[in-house]
């Protein structure tokens, strides 16, 4: 070997090097293009990927190279970058034939189906088989957009032509599977498979069809036929995944998943098939996890939105399960599982009347699907129209063998109409099913209502029997509190003490049970007995809010608002992220007059829970408690925007226009209201008050006598009828139809428009024995007896008042009203026990002005104007608009010579024109 110069073996490789890269350099892209064919057939799209950029750097405008490439990313799952390769080789020049049934493909797979029709135009010079491919793309976009008589059409007119055109004999297929047609589907499928075994979309429909039919070990094979002949087909990989995970066959459907996934790493349809399988496995918060990946990409993705709806419907979070129901019926309205769903969702959430307005079209076309019939019955049953919600459950029975739920939900129907035998066969029938029939959660439903149905009916006996029969099946918590209940019914506290007791020894802790043991507590005269349990269980769960908020609602019952307070405010710091504490401590701080505090906490809510109608709901409270009429009308519409159903929400808009004085706008949410909930009682109430303050007399009657004929509501009709004429100066003509409403439904209420009626018309002495005769055989009528404790005060009548408002106190001691009016009622009256009212009234509501103005002013007429001072600034800080606070704010400065502040207050008052006591305020300035 001849011996070589180290800097020639150099000069030598730097040679071989360049001519080495000058062959890379220069590649031939006919070359490149068949190296990409054979690595696609072989399955590493991978390489074929690399291949194809590596022509298009080359030449740019390549256009095979260009629909090669986007047939690989549209095997990959890589939709949206197989669109964009695919309109680059139709603008690079590729014949329409070949870019259009492929851009067609790519749109439809996003669901863009008008899209398709815009773009996807046929041409008759082009030869027939490419004007079938496209009049069959366009019929598949018609069927998206359920256009199904103009897709048979298209369809049918392809075949005339083309009797073997693939793709419109598919679309008939799946035009028959749409309406339930399986057995023709499959025929189809069929005769394409017969003439091109390998067709991918035949193979994978078939696999679709086997699975609707059951047949999921048929559906099994034709996708792994698909994988078989496609390896990197991302498609047949996760239609493999989504069976395995719905038969639960775990590990195989994770081997799919992970061979998917190598084949598209961040594929959308990867990451929602890895959520199914988390989902089926119950790892909901993984599940999210996976979806939520997708919905900051595409925040409509339907399937995605689906899913999410279902699981948080599962955790019981209706606000965030509503919003994603929403986005998914938004893209597809027709979709009969989306709007099962959503109408659980809006069962779950309190609103009957959208369920039934979601179901009832579909009950028009699924006369005889018996979980539709039983799901309509139970949205039904929630609106209380208890015949069709019977007729519903019938229809289910008849169609399938009745579950214990269903035959549980009847019963309710049945309650509902007043057939309580009829109701109580179908709750024993449910307790005589066995276990795996009817299930233990269903069992002990029925149970507890077969109990409460009994023990409605005065039955207390009966009732017995039937907890102790149902001891003998089964013993928990629950039922021990059941069996408490009804020995109180019984008049037996001992045995029910005894009952409650024995639930805390099977779970300690369980709350109703101790919350009923409490209660014995307060009702024997030991509420610190009740506290003591309480705080005996929160020894052990430190961080139970509900305790706390148990614990909050005693200190109340007892008067001791700053405990309550703090109670609530620590379950608040122990769960700062948790709803329930926070908005029982916002309610709280409306209740108290704290509105400061309501209002910013509602803020907080409202901003970190922007989705949660709960925290909007408070924060439109506090909006309208705060006077801020703007800010709560924007919070109310939001709120109704977001439960357009819902007639209390719409009752609370129309409020906050009245508070505007925009009458027009409140008419139109009430009506609104009344077109979900045509009974919808309060909503009545407020539109014939609405109509009357605005002297539309005949619209306001008529909706009185609407109300009349129909007997829900037809004690109400006659009510509102009345109120009409009362508003009218017409008490003759309202007293015939307030005792007709009466004899209906005799009430509070009633007694209280009747006794106006007739002292309006002349008959004091009637009006007097009436309203006796009420409260002497309703004693615990408080609101009536405080009506006539206030029109006593009213006429200064003092002396008879003072009784009631005893009365009153002797049944609830911390009623703030009774309180407070009684003090007033006292200093009115001479009575020395004024100051003793209003001190306790203050201690209950200090942030109260009303309260604080009766304690102020008592203390500065006798004599204390010192300590009233403070008192009564602090009142009309609270209440700006409140005159007669500020008239006893300044009379209060002007007894300790406070006069330049007096001046300034009863100024304010002067320039008020729409003060009433002007007289007063001129002789006190007058006096300055």
């Amino acid at each position: 070997m001849p011996d070589m110069n180290p800097s020639r073996v150099a000069a030598t490789l730097a040679a071989v090097m360049l001519l080495t890269t000058g062959c890379a350099r220069d590649p031939d892209p006919a070359q490149l293009m068949a190296s990409a064919t054979r690595r696609q057939a072989a399955g590493d799209n991978h390489a074929a990927i690399i291949e194809l950029k590596n022509v298009l750097q080359r030449v740019p405008a390549h256009a095979t190279a260009r629909l090669q490439l986007g047939d690989i990313y549209l095997e990959s799952g890589d939709v949206l970058s197989a669109e964009k390769e695919f309109r680059r080789a139709r603008d690079a020049g590729a014949a329409p034939g070949a870019v259009l049934p492929r851009l067609g493909t790519v749109l439809l797979l996003q669901q863009r189906y008008d899209q398709v029709l815009t773009e996807l135009l046929v041409d008759d010079a082009w030869p027939a088989p490419e004007q079938g491919d496209i009049r069959a793309l366009r019929g598949y976009a018609l069927l998206g957009l359920q256009h199904q008589a103009d897709a048979a059409r298209l369809f049918a007119q392809v075949l005339a032509v083309q009797p073997a055109n693939t793709l419109a004999r598919l679309g008939e297929a799946r035009m028959a599977l749409q309406s339930g047609a399986v057995d023709a589907a499959m025929k189809d499928v069929a005769g394409v498979l017969a003439a091109h075994p390998d067709n991918v979309d035949a193979l994978r429909l078939q696999g679709d069809l086997y699975r609707r039919a059951g047949n999921h070990a048929g559906a099994l094979d034709s996708y792994r036929k698909v994988i078989e002949l496609r390896p990197a087909n991302l498609q047949g990989r996760l239609d493999a995944a989504s069976l395995l995970v719905a038969d639960n066959r775990i590990d195989e459907a994770r081997s799919e998943l992970a061979a998917a996934s190598r084949i598209a790493p961040g594929s959308a349809a990867v990451i929602y098939t890895q959520a199914l399988l988390a989902m089926q496995e119950k790892k909901y918060p993984a599940a999210l996890e996976r979806l939520q990946l997708i919905l900051r990409a595409a925040p409509d993705h339907p399937p995605s939105n689906l899913m999410a709806a279902g699981i948080f419907l599962t955790q019981n979070n209706v606000p965030q399960a509503e919003q994603h129901i929403q986005r998914f019926l938004a893209g597809q309205p027709r979709h009969a599982f989306g709007i099962r769903l959503a109408a659980q969702i809006a069962l779950r959430g309190g609103k009957p009347g959208d369920a039934v307005a979601l179901l009832e079209p579909l009950l028009e076309r699924g006369a005889g699907d018996s979980q539709l019939q039983a799901l309509a019955g139970e949205a039904y049953m929630r609106t209380q129209a208890y015949a069709k919600a019977s007729a519903c459950f019938d229809k289910a029975a008849a169609i399938a063998p009745p579950t214990a739920a269903t035959r549980t939900s009847q019963a309710i129907s049945e309650l509902g109409l007043g057939n309580n035998q009829r109701a109580e066969a179908a709750l024993e029938q449910v307790l005589l099913m066995p276990g795996d029939a009817a299930g233990d959660g269903a069992q002990r439903r029925a149970g507890a209502l077969l109990v409460v149905t009994q023990m409605r009916a005065g039955a207390y006996d009966k009732a017995l029997a039937t907890v102790q029969a149902l001891e003998k099946q089964q013993n928990n918590p629950a039922l021990q509190n059941l069996k408490g209940g009804v020995l109180l019914a019984r008049q037996d506290p001992a045995g029910a003490r005894q009952a409650f007791e024995a639930a805390l020894a099977l779970q300690p802790g369980y709350l109703p049970a101790l919350q009923n043991l409490a209660q014995l507590d307060v009702l024997a005269g030991q509420p610190d007995q009740a506290r003591l349990r309480y705080e005996a269980v929160l020894a052990r769960n430190g961080n139970d809010t509900e305790l706390m908020a148990a614990l909050a609602r005693l200190a109340a019952q007892r008067g001791q608002m700053a405990a309550a307070r703090g109670w609530l405010e620590r379950a608040y710091r122990a769960a700062p992220d948790a709803m329930a504490p926070a908005l029982q401590l916002g309610t709280y701080y409306l209740d108290a007059g704290e509105l400061p505090k309501a209002l910013a906490l509602a803020q907080k809510l409202q901003a970190a829970n922007p989705a949660h109608v709960g925290a909007l709901a408070l924060l439109a409270r506090a909006r309208a408690a705060s006077g801020d009429g703007e800010g709560a009308l924007e919070s109310y519409t939001d709120l109704a925007g977001r439960q357009p159903g819902d007639a209390a929400v719409q009752l609370q808009l129309a409020g906050a226009h009245m508070a505007l004085n925009h009458k027009q706008e409140a008419l139109a949410a009430i009506r609104k209201a009344l077109e979900s909930q045509p009974e919808h009682g309060p909503a009545l109430a407020t539109a014939v008050r609405l109509l009357t303050d605005m002297r539309s007399w005949d619209q306001a009657m008529a909706l009185a006598h609407g109300a009349q004929a129909r007997p829900a509501t037809a004690a109400l009709g006659y009510r509102l009828a009345g109120d009409i004429e009362m508003a009218r100066a017409h008490p003759a003509l309202a007293l015939p139809l307030y005792r007709k409403a009466y004899a209906q439904e005799p009430g509070g209420p009633l007694a209280i428009s009747l006794h106006r009626a007739l002292v309006a018309a002349g008959k004091p002495d009637e009006a007097a024995s009436h309203i006796a005769n009420w409260l002497a055989s309703h004693p615990r009528d408080l609101p009536t007896r405080l009506y006539l404790a206030s029109t006593l005060l009213a006429s200064g009548d003092y002396r008879a008042a003072i009784p009631h408002y005893e009365q009153v106190l002797a049944i609830e001691p911390n009623h703030v009203v009774a309180l407070n009016d009684l003090a007033w009622t006292c200093q009115q009256a001479a009575d020395k026990r004024a100051r003793g009212y209003a001190e306790k009234a203050y201690a209950l509501a200090p942030a109260n002005p009303a309260v604080a103005d009766t304690l102020g002013w008592i203390l500065a007429q006798q004599g204390d104007a010192g300590r009233a001072i403070p008192i009564l600034k602090k009142a009309t800080d609270s209440a700006p608009q409140a005159g007669d606070i500020r008239l006893h704010y300044a009379s209060a400065l002007l007894r300790t010579g406070e006069r330049r502040e007096a001046r300034r207050q009863l100024e304010r008052l002067q320039a008020d024109r729409g003060y009433k006591r002007q007289d007063e305020v001129r002789t006190l300035l007058a006096g300055l």
